[in-house]
């Protein structure tokens, strides 16, 4: 009878844990992808004003509404919006081909982090066949 009580104990106190260190993860993964956004949307603004102007800060904007992040964490994702942009600013002063190939590679990077932040909610609908969904991604992709 001792070992099943401290077996739920134990199991207890690690919840809170594992529950942090998922926290603890969406939110660097959510302030990283807030940067990605800034940092695409100097360079595409830059690079394609006239289709993408303000498509990024757009995305940000969604962002913060599906995710209704807490006040803090909201702060700290525009923060990194606003650092990434200012980052990209400072080392890509005009479209070239080196600034196409890091918007693409941050993108890349971004695309990694939205699959890892929406992992979850697919695995809740889907059950273990979620690694098989097809994922609407936007203009160019086919719907399933």
């Amino acid at each position: 009878m001792f070992h099943r009580v401290l077996i739920v104990a134990v199991l207890l106190a690690a919840a809170p844990a594992a529950a942090q260190d998922e926290y603890a993860a969406r939110r660097g993964a959510l302030t990283g992808l807030s940067r990605i956004f800034g940092e695409l949307h100097h360079i595409r603004r830059m690079c394609e004003p006239s289709a993408e102007a303000d498509a990024w800060r757009d995305n940000m904007k969604r962002l913060i509404d599906l995710e209704q992040p807490a006040f803090d964490l909201r702060d700290e994702m525009v923060g990194a919006f606003n650092d990434g942009y200012r980052s990209a600013q400072a080392r890509f002063d005009y479209c070239d081909r080196n600034a196409e190939d890091y918007a693409a590679a941050r993108a890349a990077a971004g695309e990694a982090l939205v699959a890892n932040l929406s992992a979850p909610l697919y695995t809740a609908t889907y059950g273990e066949d979620a690694e098989g969904v097809n994922v609407f991604r936007g203009v160019g992709d086919a719907r399933p």
